[in-house]
């Protein structure tokens, strides 16, 4: 084309009857076409060398960037597995979480219902080994006036009667007391000197009593005795009950906070693995 053009300038300048001046600017023209044309085959060549270079780079750079794609698919298979199994032990850590907050609130609950049973036991205590006091003390007060020389019978008969007024004490001995409490009273209406059979009869009565209110002051001992043994077990027992059951919740307790870190860590290293998976599957594409 570049030389037709030239032809074509040939031609019509000598028709044209172009002066010097004419024919020098036609060969500027030459000259800049020459020009062009040099410049457009080294920009031609250019082209060439980098088109060469670049195609070497890609068949050099295609088997690397396969192997590069194969070990990051290999990396997101491996990130995916690893989010699988963290998910499954947060999940798991969760559970267990769940049981043991469920174990704490029924060992709560059944520290709750050892304590209620405990007063109401050591109120039942209170009240039986108090009974068993008065009427010992009772007893004993019934024992020393009826072996006065001086047969007091008022005063018998006011700590017989308090005796005999005692949820303790048996059918058998309240008989007695009632028993003897009519005969002395019958026996004080009539006078107050007795006479040596009245007293003889009074004192072998009263010997009677005594006897048995001896043999139910050490009953009532033994079964105080029992009382107080009773009470002090089952305050031990509740003592290591309750202690097992706060050591149980401490132990829950701290369980739990373990769990909730290590679930915590396991969120965290999950969430950093889907980071991960995604720049792969960025750089992939």
């Amino acid at each position: 084309m570049l030389r037709t053009l030239l032809l074509a300038l040939l031609v019509v300048s000598p028709i044209a009857g172009l002066s010097t001046e004419g024919n020098a600017a036609v060969q500027k023209v030459i000259q800049m076409l020459g020009d062009m044309s040099a410049k457009a085959k080294d920009e031609k060549n250019k082209e060439q060398v980098a088109f060469a270079e670049f195609e070497t780079w890609c068949k050099m750079e295609i088997p690397q960037m396969k192997k590069g794609i194969a070990k990051a698919a290999e990396s997101i298979d491996l990130l995916n597995a690893e989010i699988a199994k963290l998910t499954t032990e947060a999940k798991v850590l969760g559970e267990e979480i769940g049981k043991l907050q469920n174990d704490v609130a029924n060992f709560e609950s059944e520290k709750k219902a050892a304590t209620a049973q405990r007063e109401k036991d050591n109120k039942a205590y209170v009240e039986e080994s108090t009974d068993y006091g008065e009427s010992v003390d009772a007893l004993d007060r019934a024992i020393v006036v009826l072996m006065k020389r001086s047969a007091d019978k008022p005063g018998a008969s006011a700590v017989l009667l308090q005796l005999s007024e005692s949820d303790r004490l048996p059918a058998q001995a309240k008989s007695m007391i009632t028993a003897f409490l009519g005969a002395a009273g019958k026996d004080f209406m009539e006078a107050m000197d007795l006479s040596p059979p009245e007293a003889n009869a009074y004192e072998f009565q009263s010997g009677g009593i005594v006897e048995m209110l001896k043999k139910l002051k050490d009953e009532f001992r033994s079964k105080l005795a029992d009382c107080q043994k009773e009470e002090m077990n089952s305050k031990h027992a509740y003592d290591m009950v309750v202690q097992d059951l706060v050591d149980s919740i401490e132990n829950s307790n701290q369980s739990i906070e373990e769990k909730k870190n290590h679930q915590g860590a396991k969120g965290s290293q999950g969430r950093t693995g889907q980071e991960g998976a995604c720049r792969y599957h960025y750089h992939e594409s």
